[in-house]
């Protein structure tokens, strides 16, 4: 995988955290193994959220969907 190195300035806390984290677990070698992985996580989760809004039925297929749910009884 390809990185690309930029500085970024991270609370002293949040670190403290993420290094008891890595202490605890031992999933990660490193707090910046620990900081990719947890910014690819949310990347990831961003771009679901954009994907699924774009699914979003129109009104008119709202409408359909409701007439043919009342036509099987579903709805009143």
């Amino acid at each position: 995988m390809r990185c690309k190195t930029v500085k970024v300035k991270i609370q002293e806390e949040i670190i403290k955290k993420i290094s008891e984290r890595i202490k605890e677990t031992n999933e990660f070698e490193n707090e910046e193994e620990y900081i990719n992985y947890i910014l690819t996580q949310v990347v990831e989760k961003l771009e679901e959220e954009k994907e699924a809004k774009k699914t979003v039925f129109s009104k008119e297929d709202e409408e359909k969907v409701k007439e043919r749910l009342k036509g099987l009884g579903y709805l009143e």
